[in-house]
């Protein structure tokens, strides 16, 4: 599962949520419903020293046809090209951060006076290479759609299935997340407005690496029908990100466990 790129604790969750509970491309040449829920515990934004507890609900339909709707990427197409390429297209919507606590919401108090970031209407575009069965190495961009003053994030990924036993599967991915100037400075960085409003000085932050990750999931399939799923991801903050003054912990880690059910 992969807790899939927002700086919010939708991010979190989603990027725990990458390594679904029971996928496989093309549904075997058929379909596959599997829906699920379960709950994460994650910082209440990237960089909070505090946690909350979020519900997770799943859900991941595949096609053969190649349409799917994924409670992560959203509604999307994936094309599997020669050579184990592939290209992906999603749309999905992004939440954005609050200046306050809210429950199952990303955002702190600590935040207080800077505003709240809203959600938007975003697009992923993915091109990658399947490593056979066991993984592959993508390359994305979130481009908004809507409130374009977010900005774009890039990511580097890489998913690979380390052990298979019977019906347990343990998997490990890594992660490299870059983004634009105005993602950065949206999501890290401190205006003279914002300094005006609160006690952190101005902080102006540039385009670049602002997060790299690491996880590891353990799945386990009871039956045709039932699974779970258990995640964690530790997220080390860097690049200008590290010395942002919203930042209260550099590292940071998400749990979850989820069951799921396919049809």
């Amino acid at each position: 599962m992969n807790f899939r790129d927002f700086s919010s604790i939708s991010v979190a969750v989603a990027c725990l949520c990458a390594a679904p509970l029971a996928r496989a491309d093309g549904a075997q040449g058929g379909y596959s419903v599997t829906a699920g829920f379960g709950a994460a515990i994650a910082p209440r934004y990237l960089g909070s020293c505090d946690y909350q507890v979020v519900p997770v609900p799943y859900l991941d339909v595949v096609t053969p046809k190649g349409i799917y709707i994924d409670s992560e990427k959203g509604i999307g197409y994936k094309w599997l090209l020669p050579s184990n390429f592939f290209i992906d297209t999603s749309i999905n919507y992004a939440l954005g951060r609050k200046d306050e606590n809210e429950a199952w919401q990303s955002g702190s108090n600590y935040l207080k006076g800077m505003g709240d970031i809203p959600g938007a209407l975003i697009t992923t575009i993915t091109a990658g290479y399947r490593l056979g069965t066991v993984g592959d190495v993508t390359l994305s961009a979130n481009l908004p759609l809507t409130d374009r003053s977010r900005g774009e994030t890039y990511r580097l990924g890489f998913d690979y299935i380390a052990l298979q036993i019977g019906r347990d599967r343990l998997s490990t991915s890594a992660e490299a997340d870059f983004g634009s100037s105005k993602y950065n400075q949206t999501f890290f960085g401190v205006d003279a407005s914002q300094s005006a409003d609160t006690a952190f000085p101005e902080y102006g932050v540039g385009s670049g690496l602002y997060a790299v990750r690491a996880g590891v999931t353990w799945e386990h399939q009871f039956n045709k029908h039932w699974s779970l799923s258990a995640s964690q991801q530790i997220t080390n903050l860097t690049g200008h990100a590290v010395n942002s003054p919203i930042v209260q912990r550099r590292v940071s880690l998400s749990t979850d466990a989820l069951v799921g059910y396919t049809f």
